[in-house]
């Protein structure tokens, strides 16, 4: 039977006059007759009958001859991709010094019949801080405004209410303030209370609200347990925190935690009066750090050199794992009083004969010295150095695994592969994500088809992107590349030879799903300038590139909404808020989920319908649309937001009231 046939290039002639026809009036706007008469039109289906000829010959190769020919392009499977996970790490008892849990941790799920464990390992230092309590605040109803009160901490025996009296109120509250940075810290508010106070709820379900002070506002705080029965007596309150920030309320600029007073709903009852606190106290029980589906080898011996170039070694352990800085490949000889590190590079062609550099196979996991190639002049030229013959090869560490096996359930990775000092448990509170199993033959093969269009040169905006998106994956989340001038516009005139590529760096996959800072989406400089210098080498001559950040349209939303009889006011708030942060998106927003396109205009209905679509509301009174400036001034815009061709919109903190029908 004889081997399979794929097509290189599925271009058919036609394709490719079409393809060329559309780009004559970009470069040769006065050429105006595209008629098969034309001379001009003659030489364009001449030279695309020619490359028709290529293509049909380039895709009779079979199968075996197709993969080589991949192999001598340079296009190599794409390695797997691990999950992360959130994984939590629990004190055996709070400690009056920070705990220190060290990089690379392992952590795996249980073992279930025959399937192996799944390791994780943290991906960086996690110290877990002492607690302190350093201010306490609270707000009552005053007439008609909230005011805050200072209850001084060496008064705190004298007992205090932390809501009004009587009756307390919708929004009251009682603030508590630290200096430590206490970022996704698991929390224990220590609480004795009279018994006295806080009559009337159903202490199974308080209508009080945890929340803690971030860059988009005040973030809910996971709730793990409530040992006082909503302040009905003496116990503790545990919450996971989330990444903090602080600011000053009053006079007092701290992190801060806040207990707010809700509207009842369901199951739950208002207070008739306030608890009553007789003393407060924050305690450390854990942190949380994100981890990543891998195992790690250490100093692993990977052979002895033998003075050739070109060597070749292969680890005991794939696919390897993209490496950390500390993750290199080591040489010692004999007399050496510490092992020397060589770098990693992608291949050997700028290298010289003294670098001491090497290449890494991630999903083979092949280690691979230097060649020495003969010139035409007879001369031998040494690219990369090659390490002395009897030298000892090690790697100093590397992580390995990844693939869909990683995407496990929450509360699942719990086994700690080595004793922590005071650590007594660990367990992920949300599933791990982003899995992904390592290229197979047929994707590739797929993906070369594209890659072959591209891989020497960028010369229409397609080009450009596809390169990018090839070259710096997980780095780049969005690339867009024009020809128009930026101060025209859609409609700006098309400048000769100019190009400007549009860059919005990826984050991680939880952070984009929320408010996103626009510190977080800020082009580094490093990035901006490698992605600059690999344009350049495939750019045409004639072209001027220009790497750019993204402009981003900061909007801001106010939306007055009356929600429906039963529902959280101050729940549904933050749904739409939510809604609203997640439409207004650069990375997942958007019609399609897939971000804010570039250039489209927002319009006041896209928000109406944004807002519309949340659980839980009744009508819409009001919704308005502002932009934010770099001195954060408001501009109310009427109907809709014109946006130029290389920017997208980027949701500020938006405003939204609920109320009562």
């Amino acid at each position: 039977m004889a081997l399979p046939t794929r097509p290189l290039d599925d271009r058919s002639f036609q394709d490719l006059v079409d393809e060329a026809k559309k780009k004559i009036p970009l470069y040769c706007p006065e050429w105006t007759d595209h008629n098969v008469s034309d001379p001009g039109i003659t030489l364009v289906e001449l030279f695309a009958w020619m490359v028709d000829l290529l293509l049909y010959r380039a895709n009779q190769m079979p199968h075996t001859h197709y993969v080589k020919l991949l192999e001598l392009l340079g296009i190599t499977l794409e390695p797997p991709r691990a999950a992360t996970a959130p994984l939590t790490f629990y004190l055996s008892a709070p400690q009056p010094a920070p705990v220190v849990i060290p990089r690379a941790t392992a952590v795996a799920t249980r073992r279930v019949d025959q399937a192996e464990p799944v390791v994780f390992t943290t991906q960086e230092e996690l110290t877990i801080h002492p607690a302190e309590l350093e201010q306490i605040l609270v707000r009552k109803q005053r007439g008609s405004s909230m005011a805050y009160e200072d209850v001084p901490l060496r008064r705190l025996k004298k007992e205090f209410t932390p809501f009004s009296g009587e009756s307390p109120q919708v929004g009251e509250a009682i603030y508590l303030g630290f200096s430590a940075p206490l970022h996704h810290h698991v929390l224990g508010v220590d609480l004795t209370c009279v018994r006295a106070g806080g009559q009337n709820i159903v202490p199974e379900s308080p209508p009080l609200q945890w929340q803690a002070w971030t860059e988009s506002g005040w973030v809910d705080a996971p709730l793990e347990q409530d040992g006082t029965g909503g302040m009905s007596w003496s116990g503790q309150v545990r919450l996971r925190l989330p990444e903090l920030a602080q600011r000053a309320i009053g006079e007092v600029n701290a992190f801060w935690l806040r207990c707010e007073v809700i509207p009842a709903s369901g199951e739950m009852r208002p207070y008739t009066t306030s608890p009553i606190i007789r003393e407060v106290k924050l305690v450390s029980w854990g942190a949380t750090t994100p981890a990543t589906h891998a195992s790690e080898e250490r100093d692993e011996r990977i052979g002895r050199s033998d003075g050739s170039p070109g060597q070749r070694y292969t680890l005991s352990h794939t696919p390897v794992l993209p490496r950390w800085e500390t993750e290199r490949l080591e040489v010692w000889l004999p007399g050496m009083r510490t092992w020397q590190p060589w770098r990693e590079v992608a291949d050997f062609s700028t290298t010289g004969p003294d670098d001491q550099v090497y290449t890494l196979d991630s999903v083979s996991g092949e280690v691979t010295f230097g060649p020495a190639l003969r010139l035409t002049d007879g001369s031998v030229r040494q690219y990369g150095a090659i390490p002395p013959r009897g030298a000892d090869i090690r790697l100093s560490s590397y992580r390995y695994g990844g693939g869909t096996g990683g995407n496990v359930r929450s509360e699942t990775i719990t086994e700690l592969k080595s004793s922590i000092a005071y650590v007594s448990r660990v367990t992920n509170h949300a599933p791990a994500l982003g899995g992904l199993d390592a290229e197979t033959l047929d994707e590739a093969m797929f993906r070369a088809k594209s890659l072959l269009r591209t891989r020497y040169r960028a010369v229409t905006a397609d080009d450009y992107e596809e390169l990018v998106r090839q070259a710096f994956p997980g780095r780049v989340a969005r690339v867009r590349c024009l020809q128009t001038a930026l101060a025209g516009g859609r409609g700006g005139a098309p400048s000769p030879g100019q190009v400007y590529v549009m860059l919005i760096p990826a984050i991680h996959q939880q952070e984009a799903q929320g408010y996103i800072p626009l510190s977080r989406l800020a082009l580094a400089e490093a990035l901006r300038d490698e992605v600059q210098a690999f344009l350049d080498e495939r750019r045409l001559l004639t072209s001027h590139l220009q790497v750019r950040e993204a402009g981003l349209k900061r909007v801001r939303v106010q939306a007055r909404v009356v929600a429906q009889p039963g529902v959280d006011h101050a729940r549904l708030e933050q749904a739409v808020i939510a809604a609203l942060n997640r439409t207004l998106n650069p990375l997942v927003g958007g019609p399609d989920g897939r971000g804010w396109p570039f250039g489209r205009e927002l319009y006041l209905s896209d928000l109406y319908a944004c807002v519309q679509g949340v659980d839980g509301i009744q009508y819409i009174q009001d919704v308005a649309m502002f932009t934010v400036d770099e001195a954060d001034r408001l501009q109310p815009v009427e109907r809709k937001l014109e946006l130029l061709a290389h920017e997208v919109v980027v949701s500020d903190l938006h405003e939204v009231t609920v109320e009562a029908e």
